[in-house]
């Protein structure tokens, strides 16, 4: 059963375990990030497009989902996934 979507995070759990979806996408503080099915998260500057950053995990199922929302990958790598997806209206995460 889906739960009630109000945040961007709450978007996440109740999407991102299908196989047949290949990525989410979102804008936060001056980034571009990708989050692939796969367990890779790809950053890059919202600005120039340059600087990019592309971080994999070795994890599977729901720990893969774990690692993903746990990595800090922000530009001070001082806040988590889990942590800007709880500040995103939902409609900030799209789908690819």
């Amino acid at each position: 059963m889906d739960i009630e979507v109000k945040t961007a995070l709450d978007k996440f759990y109740n999407i991102f375990d299908n196989p047949e979806m290949d990525d989410l996408f979102f804008d936060y503080d001056g980034l571009s990030y990708q989050l692939s099915y796969c367990g890779y998260i790809f950053t890059e500057r919202t600005d120039d497009g340059k600087d990019e950053q592309e971080y994999g995990f070795a994890e599977d199922g729901k720990e893969l989902f774990e690692a993903v929302l746990n990595a800090k990958v922000n530009q001070n790598k001082d806040k988590t996934i889990r942590a800007i997806l709880s500040e995103l209206p939902p409609e900030a995460l799209s789908l690819g």
